[in-house]
């Protein structure tokens, strides 16, 4: 049937609708063109037809409409997971939406133009191109575009992933009986169309909504982190201050003592005092990115004041492509972890952080190492933190969580005797 034989195309033209927003992979053209000709070949290879021939009647007319849609419905998400950077639940969602869209236009197109055939080739002429094309414009304005958030459906949109389906699959069936119903001659087919119309457009509009909500809800969640972190903030400036003035007193104090020392062997000694108290200059890191150096040289200095050692060996250039703000999470919050488990150790040889990033293929590693004494309670797979102020206990390495999966990415702690080890694992994407 001509139907059927257009639905994969319908469908993956709404599904490159919703991928123009997000983070494309590389080659995204020759990937999207390379893709949709390879899927689009699918239904002709797999036994499609031949089950439509041995299938009978109305009811079997009705299953294999459903099956050819499901079909389709996959061929969208297959699109969306080969073309773009996202996950397997967000390329579900995007084909969802896509089918929400593809759904809505073509009950418009039956409505509008009652009198056509579905199984004619000359439905599809001008009339229809204008009203699917102006149909797909308007759903990229009002929902595809409103949708992403830095280039990525916000992970946490998956869970209205089945309200979407159930809705989906509801006008799917009601349309599949409504045409049957028009081809023995029944009046409720206009009526099942204005439905499936509504219910397509009310959930596409409703994930904006609820796109709006969660990013409110975000927002106050971060407002109440700064919050929270003013303190921290303050308390670390307070004890980096603290320790240059201490440097320097000591440095008066040894080069006027240098000046009245005679004897070669005590000036050598002094001398070499000296150097160590501008070792604190030390801390400075040279990573290869200049926001990654800054955020490494401050906890450096903090850690230089609690008696920490802080290790780095990094590829600061494979992390050009993650925002500024996004790296002072990830690093800032992991290493605010590691301090405070360090902090907490007796033996002052433990009091170690070893942090390295680097680069294999197209993914990120960032990793953090340190010692660690006494068990570890978690929550949600994260460990909770000995401070356990006001409930955002934890709330530190959740934003390491959310952070990375915005990205693609994901964050893995594990122990190994009595060395916690935490490593974030990002792809590294580049647009087209």
């Amino acid at each position: 049937m001509l139907l059927v034989d257009v639905l994969p195309a319908e469908v993956l033209a709404a599904a490159l609708l919703f991928c123009l927003p997000l983070r494309r992979r590389r080659f995204f053209p020759l990937r999207a063109a390379g893709t949709a000709l390879l899927l689009m070949a699918l239904p002709f290879v797999l036994p499609l037809g031949m089950l439509s021939e041995l299938l009978q009647g109305d009811s079997a007319r009705l299953a294999y409409t459903l099956l050819y849609s499901l079909l389709s419905y996959l061929i969208g998400a297959a699109f969306v997971l080969a073309c773009c950077a996202v996950s397997v639940r967000e390329a579900l969602y995007c084909a969802t939406c896509a089918y929400l869209t593809q759904h809505f236009t073509y009950c418009l197109h039956r409505f509008l133009r009652p009198g056509m055939d579905t199984a004619a080739a000359e439905t599809y002429d001008v009339w229809y191109l204008l009203i699917y094309g102006a149909a797909y414009a308007l759903a990229y304005v009002l929902f595809a575009r409103r949708l992403v958030a830095g280039k990525r459906y916000d992970i946490r949109l998956s869970h209205s992933l089945g309200t979407m389906a159930g809705a989906l699959s509801v006008a799917l069936v009601l349309s599949a009986v409504a045409q049957h119903l028009e081809s023995r001659g029944g009046s409720l087919y206009p009526v099942c169309l204005l439905y499936a119309m509504f219910c397509c457009f009310y959930v596409l509009w409703a994930q904006v909504g609820q796109c709006r909500r969660l990013a409110l809800q975000h927002e106050l969640d971060v407002q109440q982190q700064l919050w929270l972190k003013h303190k921290d903030q303050f308390e670390m400036t307070a004890e980096n201050v603290e320790l240059i003035n201490r440097k320097c007193h000591d440095l008066k104090h040894q080069i006027a003592a240098l000046k009245q020392i005679s004897d070669q062997s005590q000036r050598d000694a002094t001398i070499r005092s000296l150097e160590e108290s501008v070792m604190i200059y030390d801390s400075i890191v040279e990573t290869g990115n200049h926001i990654l150096d800054t955020i490494l040289t401050e906890k450096s200095l903090l850690c230089e004041a609690r008696g920490i050692t802080l290790t780095c060996v990094a590829d600061g250039a494979c992390l050009s492509f993650l925002e500024a703000v996004d790296l002072y999470t990830l690093f800032g919050n992991a290493l605010d972890n590691a301090i405070e488990h360090v902090s907490a150790l007796e033996d002052v040889e433990r009091r170690t952080i070893a942090v390295s990033v680097f680069s294999r293929a197209d993914l990120v590693f960032i990793q953090l190492e340190n010692y660690y004494s006494g068990p570890l309670e978690f929550d949600d797979g994260l460990p909770i933190s000995r401070k356990a102020r006001d409930g955002y206990h934890g709330f530190g390495l959740k934003s390491v969580r959310h952070t990375a999966e915005r990205y693609g990415g994901f964050l893995t702690l594990q122990t190994e005797g009595d060395i916690f080890l935490l490593r974030v694992t990002i792809p590294r994407y580049r647009e087209c």
